[in-house]
């Protein structure tokens, strides 16, 4: 028993009480009656054994005991006191919420530091469109279409594809010519976005399309499909620059072409519209730091 801790709250009372030597006004800081601030002083001297105050003179002195207490006490309540507030602040960090294709979300993820850098008080909160919308989202990246432009959506970047997959698995196929791919394990979506067929018509290919030997009902699988070497995919080329530059993918050939509309960006003026349009602008700026950034195989075999 002889290592059980005083009652909190009773120190928090005897450090009020020390600071203005009068019970009524601790009672008034405190916000309880001067009783329970006699009551709570009478106990944490019972508690500890000895005195705090000295009641024999008008005025509320320390005792000895009383004094030597509030000095080492001091310092264990400036840490307690820091480390409240520390908490405190960082649960009141301002919180900016993005809607985003789960896509898009992956990308994003590995850029965020970037953002985080620049504004590290801020808590982001990364959510998938079409799955949770609502009004407290600060931030979307939508299609830049005329219906998304009149809410105020503006313009970010075209979505131009190319086929992607990863070095290693380049490596094991003999892809020379776009109609290659016609007979190599290709990933796509469910719902099919018409990526593949998009761009062999690019290509100058006329043929079918193959079945997917991978088909995924979450873009936010493509790329680590990719990467794990299970097919080539339809990236998009602002997109896949991020992973490109890591050696992570690369394109077999330098070919793309422009898939639906562009993206855009929306920002909710009922949000947190200060941070919202900061995130807008250096999305904005990654876009344009990435979007020529995609290494080919071709690009490779010429400076090899």
């Amino acid at each position: 028993m002889a290592s059980r801790l005083p009652s909190l709250r009773g120190i928090e009372t005897f450090l009020c009480v020390a600071e203005v030597l009068n019970f009524r006004l601790a009672s008034e800081r405190l916000n309880v009656t001067v009783s329970a601030i006699s009551h709570r002083i009478q106990a944490l001297e019972q508690d500890l054994g000895f005195l705090l105050f000295d009641r024999g003179h008008r005025l509320l002195q320390l005792t000895d005991e009383g004094s030597a207490l509030l000095e080492r006490l001091r310092p264990g309540m400036r840490i307690l006191r820091e480390a409240t507030m520390l908490t405190r602040d960082r649960a009141m960090r301002p919180v900016l919420r993005v809607a985003a294709p789960p896509l898009f979300n992956g990308w994003l993820l590995a850029l965020m530091g970037g953002f985080t850098s620049l504004y590290p008080e801020v808590r982001l909160e990364l959510l998938s469109s079409g799955r949770r919308r609502s009004a407290s989202v600060d931030v979307s990246v939508v299609a830049f279409t005329p219906a998304t432009q009149r809410d105020g959506a503006i313009f970010l970047a075209p979505i131009r594809i190319s086929p992607i997959c990863s070095p290693a698995f380049l490596a094991e196929h003999s892809v020379n010519v776009p109609a290659d791919l016609l007979r190599i394990p290709l990933i796509d979506t469910i719902p099919n976005l018409k990526g593949w067929s998009a761009w062999f018509d690019a290509a100058g290919i006329e043929e079918e399309v193959p079945a997917p030997a991978i088909t995924l009902d979450n873009q936010a699988l493509v790329y680590p499909a990719v990467m794990e070497g299970h097919g080539v995919a339809i990236g998009m080329r602002s997109l896949v620059s991020a992973y490109a530059a890591r050696g992570l993918m690369i394109e077999p050939f330098s070919i793309e072409c422009q898939l639906g509309p562009p993206l855009g960006i929306l920002v909710n003026e009922g949000g947190n519209v200060r941070l919202a349009r900061a995130f807008a602008a250096w999305l904005a700026g990654r876009f344009e730091m990435t979007d020529e950034n995609v290494s080919t195989a071709s690009e490779k075999n010429e400076t090899s």
